[in-house]
């Protein structure tokens, strides 16, 4: 349906007359506004328009409004400048919001910070650079982390606005179990005895037997029974059941975001405190937001801004007594297997306190496990001599 209309004044001696003559062209006319003898406004389809002309030369007309795309093409022709301004702004704005102006590399060695600017470099991501999407990140923090599986344990690369956020953790060192021409296995911590597998040297405890830091397992120095001693290397492996407390808290009410690492970019025009897209787009069903502006000052009534929506799954659960205290237990087991490699399994959970907080249950675990206690330690064969002589 055709919207180009506009009003119309038309003035002269006599607008009856006029208004006579407009009815027999039979022009379509949606709106009569006789104002006086003298004068009228008609609101007419902007086609019928030049017909107005016609009748005599003595009246005289005048647009006074227009509509449909008419108003929308005055506006646009009448403020393109500003139009254009905005435009080239957004679309300004926008390449140097995907630019990378920082990176911060979360760490207070210097030696670090150099290795892994380095390595950001060497896969594309620098300094005013255009930023990369979520998965050429993915593939470039799994790239570094091939590259430098023996000093690198983990590492993380967040996009925050126009600068790049870079955590890591090192990878602890293995220490290696010395080796030394004469040594004893000994036990690195207080322990009942699961398990002996002694591969050489003389067993100087037995399975069950409880035994305190630094006992001697297995020795490395044996007797003759004319007394020689006799000096080799111990080895072997040993288990022990080793007890541990754990204090741990969970809540009744389970909350958490998951940010999918799926983005857009969002632009706004704010009019009275009301906001309007610039571009369709299609909402995240959750999401984040982080909102800036173009143009800073608040006192002014159109402002243009825009939004970095990041999608997020969220995770929310509501758990009775019975499977909060289930889910603390599992939260205290993984931690503490995280934390120390050489548990082989976890036995028996006791516990020994329980308290209940209202929006959380407050746990204190006694945790038996099997571990491996083997600890090397060097015998020193001048030093023994020197005793017994």
């Amino acid at each position: 349906m055709n919207n180009n209309y506009i009003k119309v004044s038309i003035k002269g001696r006599n607008v009856n007359n006029y208004l006579k003559w407009l009815i027999k062209q039979k022009l379509e006319i949606n709106k009569i506004n006789i104002i006086n003898h003298k004068e009228l406004e008609v609101l007419v389809h902007y086609k019928d328009y030049k017909k107005l002309t016609k009748y005599s030369k003595t009246y005289k007309i005048k647009v006074i409004r227009k509509y449909g795309l008419l108003k929308l093409k005055e506006t646009i022709i009448n403020n393109k400048i500003i139009i254009i301004s905005i435009i080239i702004s957004i679309f300004i704005l926008n390449y140097l919001s995907n630019i990378v102006f920082s990176i911060d590399i979360i760490s207070n060695n210097q030696e670090w910070i150099t290795f892994l600017n380095k390595e950001l470099d060497k896969n594309g991501i620098k300094k005013y650079k255009l930023k990369k999407d979520y998965r050429e990140i993915e593939v470039i923090k799994n790239k570094i982390l091939e590259d430098n599986k023996d000093v690198l344990e983990w590492l993380e690369i967040i996009e925050s606005g126009t600068k790049y956020i870079v955590r890591y953790v090192e990878r602890k060192k293995e220490i290696k179990e010395s080796e030394y021409d004469y040594q004893s296995i000994t036990s690195s911590k207080n322990a009942i005895i699961t398990e002996i597998k002694a591969y050489n040297g003389e067993k100087v405890k037995d399975v069950n037997e409880y035994v305190k830091k630094n006992d001697t397992i297995i020795s490395g120095v044996m007797e003759k029974t004319d007394g020689t001693k006799i000096y080799t290397k111990g080895n072997g492996i040993v288990y022990g059941e080793v007890w541990y407390k754990i204090e741990v808290e969970y809540p009744y009410v389970y909350y958490e975001e998951k940010v999918t690492g799926n983005h857009k970019k969002v632009f706004f025009i704010e009019l009275l405190n009301k906001k309007f897209p610039i571009f369709p787009y299609k909402k995240y069903r959750n999401f984040k937001n982080n909102k800036k502006y173009i143009n800073e000052n608040p006192l002014e009534l159109l402002r243009f801004s825009y939004e970095e929506l990041y999608e997020v799954i969220v995770y929310e659960d509501i758990y009775t007594k019975d499977e909060v205290i289930d889910k603390a237990i599992e939260k205290a087991s993984t931690k503490l297997l995280e934390n120390n490699n050489k548990i082989v399994e976890i036995k028996n959970i006791i516990i020994l306190d329980k308290i209940d907080l209202n929006s959380k249950i407050k746990l204190n675990l006694f945790f038996s496990v099997k571990e491996d206690i083997t600890k090397v330690v060097e015998i020193k064969k001048e030093l023994l001599e020197e005793k017994t002589t």
